[in-house]
């Protein structure tokens, strides 16, 4: 099927699924069918998700020159990236002295930072064996990050890449509750000062973990040995990143989302539960639409023009089976090329890191506001070490790659994005 085909049976789906819902009696089969069609519409959606990716990427190479493909790089770091492949394979004795040279010089990424004497020491000074990534292995990190971890997909909240790890102040406002005034002729104004505040990021330091690969996995050309190291460093930096942003305490790593919006003074919505959608939920096990609607309308309505929903998937799964008093679901397809799945008009962001609909103690269980509002800052570029004596009785190399992040909440006091609840 083409994408046009895909999402007709998906919206065919979709309304065989709110039918069910719609029966007054619903059987254990009933909700085994349902389940079945919610499988398949979620691999159609993901078919389709695949797909449209593919055919954005096909479309930038034909806009691009050939000798140009790889626009991100210039010809040297082309060099630097190819050399650096082989010492991942080989080691610092398996490369020429070139090589050498192009993988462990001092990156040169910040000139100004470096001539203001603002670079942090500690961090460009390469660890003995080790080497920063080049620019091209960054970005296919980068770009495999986006599957593991939505903070970094650089449409869900704001991303900042700085090349260095020193204090970053980011400036806030609250201009809110000011307003121009009629002003008499011949009459002196007044001053009306804005409130002016900031949120401080730092660069706290993940590592991936050793992970150890056989010399021959490492010889064997056959093997795509670079495209094996850069998914399992995004898979751990990305599990990692999703926990410390939603959940992270910010003593000593970063401020989480739901964490920042706790500690913003934002009232948090209490569930009711879903007893209007279903006749049956509680305030302690479900959320039905009002309560959506209610966490709608918590949020300014400046901030609601580019809102979303963030929600764990096994929440999404049971807002897929609730109908507001007409009859109609709360979550609706996509129906056109590139148009988001969405919950009551607002497209959402699954997050497996936040709480779950029913959840025992559970807190949040949904986000909903202007999530650029939210801010993760990255230093580049990353680090790999390889251990190549530590492993050697076993035949075998170890890799651990670095990297250095911090998040928070950029909220002037006006609330950006607040959260949902269950009533304990």
């Amino acid at each position: 099927m083409n994408i046009a085909e895909q999402r007709s049976k998906r919206v065919d789906l979709a309304s065989k699924m709110a039918a069910i819902m719609r029966k007054e009696i619903r059987t254990p089969q009933d909700m085994l069918t349902w389940s079945k069609m919610d499988e398949e519409l979620v691999t159609l959606g993901r078919a389709i998700e695949a797909q449209e990716r593919e055919d954005r990427i096909e479309a930038c190479r034909q806009a691009l020159d050939q000798e140009r493909f790889r626009s991100y790089e210039t010809p040297r770091q082309a060099e630097h990236r190819s050399a650096f492949n082989k010492f991942l394979r080989f080691g610092r004795t398996g490369i020429t002295e070139r090589e050498r040279q192009l993988v462990f010089e001092q990156r040169d990424t910040d000139a100004s930072a470096q001539a203001a004497g603002t670079q942090s020491i500690n961090y460009t000074q390469l660890t003995a064996g080790g080497a920063f990534v080049p620019v091209g292995f960054q970005h296919e990190i980068d770009e495999a990050l986006k599957y593991f971890c939505p903070f970094t997909d650089g449409t869900v909240c704001r991303q900042l890449d700085t090349a260095t790890g020193g204090l970053l102040p980011f400036p806030t406002d609250n201009d809110t509750s000011n307003e121009a005034a009629v002003l008499a002729e011949n009459t002196s104004d007044t001053e009306l000062p804005v409130e002016v505040g900031v949120v401080n990021f730092g660069a706290y330091k993940y590592s991936s973990r050793i992970i150890r690969v056989s010399l021959e996995l490492i010889q064997d050309s056959a093997f795509d040995f670079d495209g094996y190291l850069k998914k399992k460093i995004a898979l751990r930096f990305g599990r990692g990143y999703e926990t410390a942003f939603t959940t992270g305490s910010g003593s000593a790593q970063p401020t989480g989302v739901a964490t920042a919006v706790l500690a913003s003074g934002a009232t948090p919505v209490i569930a009711t539960g879903s007893s209007s959608n279903d006749g049956s939920g509680t305030s302690a096990n479900s959320v039905g639409s009002n309560d959506l609607f209610a966490l709608e309308g918590s949020v300014d309505p400046l901030y609601r023009q580019n809102g979303r929903f963030m929600l764990h998937d096994k929440s999404l799964t049971k807002l897929k089976q609730l109908l507001d008093k007409y009859g109609r679901p709360l979550w609706v397809p996509g129906l056109t090329a590139n148009a988001p799945d969405t919950i009551i008009g607002y497209p959402y962001t699954i997050n497996q890191a936040m709480n779950q609909i029913g959840q025992a103690g559970a807190g949040a269980v949904l986000l909903f506001g202007d999530f650029q509002h939210f801010v993760v800052r990255q230093v580049k570029p990353y680090q790999i070490l390889r251990l190549q004596e530590r492993y050697a009785e076993y035949g075998q190399v170890g890799y651990i790659a670095f990297s250095r992040v911090d998040s928070n909440l950029v909220d002037a006091g006006t609330h950006p994005i607040n959260s949902l609840s269950q009533h304990s």
